[in-house]
């Protein structure tokens, strides 16, 4: 008998979600476009009844509710989201059963790749997490189309992002911290953006020297959206900006997932560095984004029903093992 699983949000994500497990598992899907109003707990709680899992594909606000009732109902709870509020929102709720947000691409997969790595090590200094999602062609003066939530991006380029300097757990404001990057001879920028770290500075605080995540994007991008976000000073006006971004960025399914990670410390007395690094591209079915960070989440709704995650409330994205991630039909896409 197959599990049954609730998918709540028909987006780009959640539609290529969908698409993933419909083979393997028995899948609902509601949206609300088709009636199913999230911000409704009554009407969440109806519609998670009778299923084993539920996976929230919606927007972050709605989160709250559809964790509440899944720890209700006992079912596992999972998510996309980079919003640290809402994360800790659902850390805070008592569940019988796991309790899994942050399960995408950044955050997730990034994180559990990192702490796969840092493992090699006796002792960390430094631990780099770059992640970007970028059109493989631009003529626009940002260098960027939309792939993803416009939610989600304008939310991650405004908050307060985490990180860990000299051994500390410190707050670094968004759109700084900007460096040159060169991968395999092209030429891009990082900067802070929220959420990427998930709960890895919480983690390793005290444990490693530096650890931080920064969005990858073509050279000129971070100038263009600090005069759109200070200088405009749009960051206090978020629904003005969704909707210019919505009207006027196109968006692509020509795109490219950077995936870096570089670790550097002490092994067996000698300094040295580890680097993972992979370029995803969309196929025939999916863009990139949407192959990553769907099969980020359903690469853990496998793991959670083959019993290689703990059912016992709130789980982190780097307790999970990379191995075990990457080995099922989802996860190896990160391979």
């Amino acid at each position: 008998m197959k599990h049954r699983v609730a998918i709540i949000g028909k987006g780009n994500i959640g539609w290529a979600i969908k698409e993933l497990l419909k083979n393997d598992y028995e899948v609902k899907q509601g949206d609300i476009t088709e009636g199913l109003d999230a911000r409704d707990i009554d009407q969440v709680r109806a519609f998670l009844k009778d299923v084993d899992a539920v996976i929230s594909a919606g927007p972050f606000a709605i989160n709250k509710n559809i964790g509440a009732v899944a720890a209700e109902l006992n079912i596992g709870y999972f998510d996309l989201t980079e919003d640290v509020e809402t994360t800790e929102f659902i850390r805070g709720i008592k569940s019988n059963n796991v309790m899994m947000p942050q399960c995408g691409l950044a955050p997730g997969a990034i994180n559990i790749c990192a702490a796969s790595l840092m493992k090699e090590f006796d002792h960390v200094s430094e631990v780099m997490m770059r992640v970007g999602a970028l059109p493989r062609f631009t003529t626009n003066e940002m260098s960027y189309y939309l792939s993803w939530s416009t939610n989600g991006l304008i939310n991650e380029y405004c908050n307060e992002a985490d990180a860990i300097y000299e051994g500390k757990s410190i707050k670094v404001m968004p759109l700084e911290g900007a460096e040159k990057m060169i991968i395999e001879g092209e030429s891009y920028e990082a900067f802070n953006t929220s959420g990427g770290c998930a709960t890895m500075c919480e983690t390793f605080e005290n444990k490693v020297d530096n650890l931080s995540y920064k969005t990858i994007r073509y050279p000129g991008h971070l100038n263009h959206m600090k005069f759109l976000f200070n200088d405009l000073h749009l960051k206090k006006n978020k629904d003005v900006l969704e909707k210019l971004f919505d009207k006027e960025v196109p968006r692509t399914t020509n795109d490219v997932i950077i995936f870096f990670v570089k670790v550097i410390g002490e092994i067996d007395g000698i300094l040295q560095e580890k680097t993972y690094l992979r370029k995803i591209y969309g196929d025939d079915r999916f863009s990139a984004i949407q192959r990553t960070t769907a099969s980020g989440v359903c690469s853990c709704l496998e793991m959670y029903f083959k019993d290689q995650i703990p059912k016992n409330g709130f789980t982190k994205q780097e307790s999970i093992v990379w191995e075990d991630f990457t080995s099922n039909q989802f996860g190896s896409v990160y391979l």
